[in-house]
């Protein structure tokens, strides 16, 4: 991995880890402080309690050894009902006798008493300085079983009090750097989100876990967003199919506290994986139609788990199926707005990537729903992509003007999943999505394999299909470890996992989900590796450009032959085909990865190509002259969406 060097404005350097393009949206801030109440200080507690309870479920059982195969939680999820104090505090406090009854033993009946305590003291006490003093004295309990806090003196953050005010201050350059007496600026709340993202990030490179002042600090970030969201944040696209270090990321899965003590924790957990937020439980009742099975996270763990993860890699969010109350028309402009809000909000906290399940509509409904929808969100459209979502085991009513001519004046049922899964590749396409996603539940969980349903040659089929069409892909269901070799050699940008069979606890009586197995994770990206490294795997990163590059039309005309004949060849598993069609390609094979803007990186591929790419085999001199002119200006001066409108014409040209 790269480093790479970031200069604040007082000339202090940040040192990071990353080998994936962001887009910042302020300049960093290195330093500063914040003023909060206590009571904006207590509130974060009761937060700060529900992720620490999550955090000891997990680790009891693991001290009990507890396997999916006896894995009991009689609960389903439910969220808070509540954010008076005093109400919240009992709850939190039954949790606490809860998780003693199912898994304590005498050393956590000590420490779930004091912890209720502590509690109780915390909820009742108006002293701000007792009020910290007994939060530390909660955390150093619990730590003493958990171990998610490390024993080491604050570099970065700095605890005072003023008038029964809590100053938070945090300083993330060099101490070498730092000049005599030093003066802080005050921040906005966003500017110290932005600031302790700064810190999670650094904290994680460092391989090491928060202190408690750090760990504090993160939880009075977390109660910023809840008040405003985070509105400030770095955005990670998705990229180029092709042209990532990582061609196809594992979506890691979860609704939000296993990323949050899970997948945030490590950055062997994040490199190579794409961080995507959904509920996933749908307990006993599986029917699609009267469950939807996945469903939205709520939005304040989404600002959360994006302020943790920061610019280290992308993070995604589903969003689910329109509401339709009666027809479609009846429905169109009320439901189309709510999708628009859902979206704006998720996109507005810097996710890169919005997705909605596709359903419950004809081909003509969903890409006039589609296109209301692309056309309104509140989104940066050359990074933050919207992606549809279609379940090949759900019909789709084709109701085309073609097709009803065709089929006797009648629309047409289409029950085949392969059919279903290229009308959705069309629809993706007319309806202005950037991402078509493919996913294989049916009325039961855990689901059928996505990969045994359609199999590598249909995956890989589907992929090449939407690869030179531009569009960004990703399947999902049901994924075992002993899939993921095939489904990397499809080509795919995403794999979906993170249900009960590969990434959590599952009560398999009742459906009902337990803790995040974020060790797993590790052997997710081994395997991956293992694929992608393959004499296939290579073939297959070689398409993903071909296919890219066609799309862009920045393919030189004498690779075009290859495309068609290393698609054969990896369909049909043809080793010694695909070899030689890599050393013919050599040029394309040794091309970088992206390190720019998605949209320069296309530019400048069709700039090094100009005279010998299939954009401008046709065109005039005086035309291809223009463009070039124009492509080249948008790129020196970052001018994003004009070069998006520059590219689009030239797709049209051609």
């Amino acid at each position: 991995m790269d480093l790479k060097i970031y200069k604040n404005c007082r000339g202090d350097f940040f040192m990071e880890v990353n080998d994936r393009y962001y887009q910042l949206c302020v300049p960093d801030q290195l330093n500063g402080y914040t003023c909060i109440s206590m009571g904006f200080f207590k509130d974060s507690i009761y937060n700060m309690v529900i992720e620490i309870q999550y955090r000891l479920l997990g680790e009891l059982i693991k001290r009990h050894h507890v396997e999916d195969n006896n894995y009991v939680n009689p609960k389903p999820y439910q969220p808070i009902f509540t954010r008076n104090n005093e109400e919240l505090s009992k709850i939190l406090i039954n949790r606490f006798m809860d998780l003693q009854s199912r898994f304590g033993d005498q050393n956590t009946q000590i420490i779930i008493k004091r912890s209720i305590d502590l509690l109780q003291f915390i909820t009742n006490t108006h002293d701000t300085y007792k009020l910290i003093n007994s939060t530390k004295s909660l955390l150093r309990l619990l730590n003493s079983y958990i171990h998610f806090l490390c024993e080491r003196k604050d570099e970065y953050v700095s605890y005072d009090n003023n008038n029964d005010r809590q100053v938070w201050t945090i300083d993330l350059s060099k101490p070498d750097s730092r000049d005599g007496e030093l003066h802080y600026q005050k921040l906005t709340n966003n500017q110290f989100i932005n600031l302790v993202s700064l810190l999670a990030q650094k904290i994680r490179h460092q391989n090491r876990k928060p202190t408690i002042d750090e760990y504090l600090s993160f939880q009075i970030a977390f109660q910023m967003i809840n008040l405003r969201g985070y509105a400030e944040a770095p955005i990670v696209p998705w990229g180029n199919s092709g042209f990532r270090k990582v061609q196809t990321q594992a979506s890691i899965t979860d609704p939000g506290l296993g990323h949050i003590t899970g997948t945030a924790s490590d950055l062997a957990y994040i490199k190579g994986t794409n961080v995507h937020i959904e509920f996933l439980e749908r307990g006993k009742v599986t029917n699609r139609e009267r469950v939807e099975p996945y469903r939205l996270p709520d939005l304040r763990t989404i600002g959360e788990v994006k302020m943790l993860i920061g610019r280290d890699t992308s993070v995604s969010s589903y969003v689910g199926r329109p509401m339709f109350e009666d027809t479609f028309d009846n429905s169109f402009i009320k439901s189309v707005h709510t999708m628009i809000a859902a979206c704006s909000s998720i996109f507005i906290d810097g996710l890169s990537e919005c997705k909605i399940a596709i359903e419950k509509m004809t081909f003509m409904q969903a890409v006039k729903f589609m296109k209301a929808v692309a056309a309104n969100v509140i989104r940066d459209s050359t990074l933050q992509v919207l992606a549809a979502a279609f379940c090949i085991n759900y019909p789709i009513i084709d109701d085309r003007p073609e097709t009803i001519k065709k089929n006797n004046g009648k629309p047409q049922k289409v029950t085949d999943p392969m059919k279903i899964a290229k009308l959705g590749i069309k629809i993706t396409e007319l309806g202005n999505f950037e991402k078509v996603t493919f996913d294989g539940t049916a009325n039961w969980y855990p689901s059928d394999p996505i990969m045994e349903q359609l199999g590598y040659k249909n995956c890989l089929k589907l992929v090449h299909l939407a690869h030179q069409k531009g569009l960004l892909t990703y399947f999902s269901a049901g994924f075992r470890f002993r899939h993921l070799n095939e489904i990397v050699l499809s080509g795919t940008d995403g794999i979906g996992l993170g249900g009960a069979q590969i990434l959590r606890f599952m009560d398999k009586r009742n459906g009902n989900q337990g803790p995040f197995k974020e060790e797993n994770i590790l052997k997710i990206l081994k395997l991956d590796k293992k694929a992608a490294e393959s004499p296939l795997g290579e073939g297959t990163q070689l398409l993903c450009r071909l296919d890219r590059m066609f799309y862009e039309l920045s393919l030189p005309a004498k690779f075009l032959p290859f495309r068609k004949q290393l698609y054969e060849a990896l369909y049909n598993r043809n080793f010694n085909e695909v070899k030689a069609i890599l050393n013919k390609c050599h040029e394309i094979v040794s091309m970088k990865d992206d390190t720019a803007h998605p949209l320069v990186e296309w530019a400048n591929r069709l700039l090094n190509n100009y005279n010998i790419c299939i954009a401008f085999m046709h065109m005039s001199s005086d035309k291809e002259n223009v463009f070039l002119n124009e492509l080249s200006d948008c790129v020196a001066r970052k001018d994003y969406d004009q070069l998006k409108n520059i590219l689009c014409q030239l797709k049209l040209e051609y």
